[in-house]
């Protein structure tokens, strides 16, 4: 008796601890260490909030994430230390206190649903970026990221991160609106967010590392149209990425942009877009393909990947991490899986858009299987430019 009792005591100390887990991401690092840094901005050009009275008025903020290739050594962050930076995205002046009644506030909406124990799992996940860690000297291609529509600097930090582990200098600003924190669907407030992304290139220039004649601009949901409106008006941006952009989806509101003309643009894209959603699921917005930009940008190369494990959110890592999502049909780690082919995807179309390596848009054409990932998983199509010919 005694003997099996001491066999179940082993069984049970060696049985595996049920502590919950950080949402993985699968990817590995490039060879570069990462830095990280950030810093808060102001355009002078416009003010904020634009609508109040000529006394209160100040520069627009522009808080400015950039992450870059760094010399190796130092403490690694946390993924609180990202979370942290909610706390003051809209207002430099805010003090510790406040700070953190922001960020609360911002917890207890996003993570509804969340265990304690699951928000603290990912409070102290540990990131490969290093705070402030001495920048590796050379030149490096640049990327701006626009967020979704009110979200943050680090919503895709995986990626960022990612990039930066591959030779890129990454900025990013969070999507501020108008008038105040949040933004409205509207085009006043893409508008907005194109001309702070057209301030994040022309910061760029200031940097050492930053090679600004190789910059694309990469854009999640609503940063996935504003990137589109920017590049229409800055020949500077080479390339653009669209993580399931609201540019597919606003053909109305993109009607009435004057200097948006698809056909005349010449910047490579890729769009990573979620799997079809069934008519029956009632949807709020229904997707409408119908006169899509993808079909009009006749004088660039289009690169549509549709991934089949993939929900518009699943596209931002920081819901991820912390909404209460539910994957439906597939398995948590089926969607990690998928996002970060998803960031190979934007790695490889970056290598190939930016640093001249035809084997990553090759890469892109390549069959799930060849990559990895299940059949079926991802179907991938290719647009070829046009000669564009003038009406």
């Amino acid at each position: 008796m005694l003997r099996l009792i001491g066999i179940i005591l082993l069984v049970l100390i060696g049985a595996p601890s049920h502590a919950q887990q950080a949402f993985p991401f699968h990817d590995k690092p490039g060879s570069f260490a990462v830095g990280f840094r950030v810093l808060g901005q102001v355009d002078p050009s416009r003010s904020y909030p634009a609508g109040a009275p000529a006394g209160a008025r100040k520069p627009r903020p522009i808080q400015t994430a950039i992450w870059y290739p760094a010399v190796k050594g130092g403490q690694a962050m946390r993924y609180d230390d990202y979370l942290q930076l909610l706390g003051w995205d809209d207002d430099f002046d805010r003090s510790p206190a406040e700070r953190d009644k922001v960020l609360a506030e911002w917890l207890r909406i996003v993570t509804e649903g969340r265990s304690t124990e699951q928000i603290a799992a990912e409070r102290r996940h540990v990131r490969w970026a290093v705070r402030e860690a001495k920048a590796l000297p050379g030149k490096y291609p640049v990327v701006i990221y626009s967020p979704s529509l009110s979200s943050n600097v680090f919503e895709n930090a995986e990626m960022m991160e990612l990039l930066a582990s591959h030779g890129y200098v990454v900025i990013a600003s969070p999507a501020l609106g108008v008038d105040g924190r949040w933004q409205k669907d509207d085009l006043a407030h893409a508008e907005t967010q194109a001309a702070d992304i057209r301030f994040l290139v022309g910061y760029a220039q200031s940097l050492p590392q930053a090679d600004t004649s190789r910059l694309a601009v990469a854009g999640f949901s609503w940063g996935g149209m504003a990137n589109v409106l920017a590049a229409a008006q800055d020949e500077r941006i080479k390339a653009l990425v669209c993580l399931d952009g609201t540019v597919r989806y606003r053909h109305a509101m993109l009607e009435k942009v004057p200097y948006l003309k698809p056909a005349q643009l010449r910047t490579p894209l890729l769009y990573l877009a979620q799997r079809p959603p069934p008519f029956e699921r009632g949807l709020k917005h229904k997707p409408d393909h119908s006169g899509s930009i993808l079909q009009k940008m006749t004088g660039a190369d289009v690169y549509l990947l549709t991934m089949y494990a993939m929900e518009h959110v699943y596209f931002g890592s920081s819901y991820l991490r912390l909404d209460p999502l539910d994957f439906g049909d597939y398995t948590r780690d089926e969607v990690a899986q998928s996002y970060a082919q998803s960031a190979r995807y934007v790695l490889h179309f970056l290598n190939g858009a930016l640093k001249g390596d035809r084997e990553g848009f090759a890469y892109l054409m390549q069959k799930p299987e060849q990559l990895g990932m299940p059949r079926h998983s991802v179907h991938s199509q290719f647009f070829a430019a046009r000669p564009w010919l003038p009406p």
